[in-house]
């Protein structure tokens, strides 16, 4: 059997958004061979088995889909062990099985242009990670509102500068594993008491390592009116002139 080129790893806790961000794994227009590794931390809405079926039924001939619900919560907020509240040790556990060098992850209720997955696979040659820039869009709607030029835009850039050094979000990474193998632990990590902030604490060290940017803004970043960077959202895209009139998230986790 051969290796795939690229694994893309899923935490969820069975929201109808995961449809949407493996549907958009399947559309990406590339012959690379993908594994995409969900991970169910809970299920909240009793819907895993008929969301994998649908997956599974839908799922391309050059992608395969490995679904892993070990029946119980890795993450201290649904009584688990480990900080992170979104899915606990699940990406760091995922991103060792995966069966390829290049791991990406993807938020459950985020998703991927079609080019976003060649785009990647090309940046990260010769290099120990990669990244995309993002689209903040409407999670409700499917629709994206406009590239995000505040938060995620790499290496010491961005609002998250001075105190993060920078930022990417984890939906537009990819790392190479092998490289990076003493960084993935960090995923199972909160540097802040809410069990938020496992992004930054893997962001800070990455920063460090030899990246690539794609140049494109290929992934789309669901808002949340819950999130605490929401009115700073909000804000920056009033002074690119664009007025979002946002409504409560379906499923938001926060």
């Amino acid at each position: 059997m051969m290796r795939h080129d690229l694994a893309i790893v899923i935490t969820t806790v069975c929201r109808e958004s995961l449809l949407r961000a493996v549907h958009s794994v399947y559309r990406q227009q590339t012959t690379a061979r993908i594994q995409i590794l969900v991970g169910v931390d809970v299920d909240q809405h009793g819907r895993g088995d008929e969301l994998e079926q649908r997956l599974r039924a839908d799922c391309p001939a050059h992608i395969s889909l490995f679904w892993l619900n070990p029946g119980y919560s890795t993450s201290r907020r649904h009584g688990g062990p480990h900080s992170c509240c979104f899915g606990g040790s699940l990406r760091s556990v995922l991103t060792l099985l995966a069966d390829a060098e290049v791991v990406m992850v993807l938020d459950d209720d985020d998703w991927l242009a079609p080019s976003h997955c060649s785009d990647i696979l090309s940046a990260i040659e010769g290099h120990e990670w990669a990244y995309a820039y993002s689209i903040y869009s409407d999670g409700n709607s499917g629709e994206g509102i406009c590239v995000d030029g505040l938060e995620s835009v790499g290496p010491d850039r961005g609002i998250c500068k001075n105190n993060f050094g920078g930022f990417v979000r984890p939906s537009g990474m990819a790392i190479n594993k092998l490289a990076l193998l003493h960084l993935i632990p960090l995923w199972a990590d909160s540097p802040f008491p809410d069990g938020d902030g496992e992004d930054r604490l893997m962001f800070g060290r990455l920063r460090h390592h030899s990246h690539r940017c794609t140049g494109q803004a290929t992934v789309y970043y669901a808002l949340d009116p819950k999130d605490w960077m929401h009115t700073y959202r909000l804000r920056y895209m009033a002074e690119q002139g664009i007025e979002y009139l946002w409504s409560d998230k379906q499923g938001s986790c926060r």
